[in-house]
């Protein structure tokens, strides 16, 4: 199995364990003379064996993340930390440039920004491209490696 179907297997079972949830929560109490329309305890045992799943599937996938080079010595799981990393730096600074921006027709007096927008602008451009270039050799690698036992 490829890193990138585990990745798929892993959001599905998310998913799955949430349904279960679901389809619990309206069974565990019902009138004493009604029976519930799912036996509860046969939904526990799915949930338990699917979150089994997802825990052997996060450990292989994690295995494979800490093992598996993208390139100079750097490992997927440092590059997810630095895509991770730079996705948060490139939405922050879009709101402070955002946040920066003067509209100098109020009644305030005439207002300057206190950082240069236009080097802002160019940080925001090489952060997103950074980002991008990191994030496609990431998602390259995903299809092309197998995932560790």
């Amino acid at each position: 199995m490829k890193l990138a179907e585990g990745l798929l297997l892993r959001a599905d079972l998310i998913k799955k364990i949430e349904h279960l949830v679901n389809r619990i929560r309206p069974v565990l109490i019902v009138s004493d003379d009604k029976e519930p329309q799912e036996d509860p305890v046969k939904l526990l045992a799915q949930l338990r064996k699917a979150n089994q799943d997802l825990k052997s599937i996060i450990v292989k996938i994690n295995k494979t993340n800490n093992e598996t080079f993208i390139g100079d010595g750097v490992t997927v799981m440092e590059a997810l930390a630095k895509r991770d990393s730079l996705k948060l730096l490139s939405e922050k600074l879009r709101n402070i440039r955002q946040g920066a921006q003067i509209n100098n027709s109020g009644s305030y007096g005439r207002q300057v920004a206190t950082v240069d927008i236009q080097a802002l602008q160019i940080e925001i451009d090489q952060t997103g491209r950074a980002f991008r270039e990191i994030d496609s050799k990431v998602q390259e690698i995903n299809w092309l490696t197998e995932l560790k036992e």
